[in-house]
């Protein structure tokens, strides 16, 4: 997975600093989500894989997914150049990625908060405040249940993980006992 990411990041900064100078970042957006869910899909992901097809026979069949009238030239031509590097499937991980990149720039922060229990909407506007003011920027917070957590939340930000469950802090007095 991780090497997918980083096959899939030099292309999606690519795009997304294409897409930030011609202003077209919202289009690239809805283009890749479009394609990254096309190659997912079984039977588009077989036949896009068959040998026969030449990378111009590929991006065809992207095109006509899109819609040629709806695809821009700029598209065709990052599906022609991931056609003949042989990186079409990378295209979920890099919208994924792209997505990242474009929440940077709009300045948003994309944070899943676990929580045992369900948030009212007091508390989860609270934590989201309190993240804010952390991270320095505007958050959209998604709130999962997990009860196995027992009590308390574990907030996913990016790369930064903060656990305050009481599952974490069972699990931290665990580890001391054992180590005595």
């Amino acid at each position: 997975m991780a090497e997918l990411l980083t096959l899939a990041r030099p292309y999606a900064k690519a795009a997304f600093a294409y897409a930030a100078e011609h202003h077209t970042e919202d289009k690239w957006s809805s283009d890749l989500a479009m394609l990254g869910a096309t190659v997912q899909d079984a039977a588009f992901s077989a036949y896009i894989s068959s040998p026969e097809l030449t990378p111009a026979q590929k991006v065809k069949s992207f095109v006509n997914v899109l819609g040629a009238e709806q695809t821009t030239v700029a598209i065709s031509n990052f599906l022609t150049l991931l056609a003949e590097n042989d990186r079409l499937a990378l295209l979920p991980d890099i919208a994924a990625e792209y997505e990242l990149l474009k929440a940077q720039g709009n300045n948003t922060l994309d944070v899943v908060i676990e929580s045992a229990y369900p948030l009212s909407s007091v508390q989860e506007q609270m934590l989201v405040s309190r993240l804010e003011k952390r991270f320095a920027r505007s958050v959209n917070a998604k709130v999962e249940i997990k009860p196995e957590l027992i009590a308390g939340v574990v907030i996913r930000a990016g790369d930064e993980v903060i656990d305050d469950s009481a599952l974490n802090k069972l699990e931290k007095m665990r580890t001391r006992l054992l180590a005595q």
